[in-house]
């Protein structure tokens, strides 16, 4: 009966990332393709999330900053064009989440758009 208890284990960013990645095959996208991916920074207030976007923006095919959905924060959405691997999500989920503590702020995830095959 314990185990109905217990906390789930938290997921790490690779099993997001594989995730994702089979949600986009399985959706029929060619993973052999450059794919636009979109990355969703957020950060306390606009004037900080302007800093990070500057940052962003030399890795970043385009980089806009907006309110956030919810709540107070500000959101910096920025689009790195890659062909979708482990390897290559790896690396960007790894700039994206220093860019993020760099400015005290939060790295909330990718995703991208179907790319059919050719």
């Amino acid at each position: 009966m314990a185990g109905f208890f217990r906390k789930k284990r938290a997921k790490s960013s690779a099993d997001l990332d594989a995730m994702v990645l089979a949600q986009l095959k399985k959706a029929g996208s060619d993973l052999q393709q450059p794919h636009d991916v979109d990355n969703f920074l957020y950060f306390a207030d606009q004037s900080t999330a302007a800093l990070a976007a500057d940052r962003l923006r030399a890795s970043s095919k385009n980089v806009e900053v907006t309110p956030a959905a919810q709540g107070p924060s500000w959101c910096a959405k920025a689009i790195v064009v890659l062909v979708p691997t482990a390897s290559n999500v790896a690396e960007m989920r790894a700039r994206m989440e220093s860019v993020a503590a760099a400015f005290k702020g939060e790295y909330d995830g990718w995703g991208a758009p179907i790319v059919p095959t050719r």
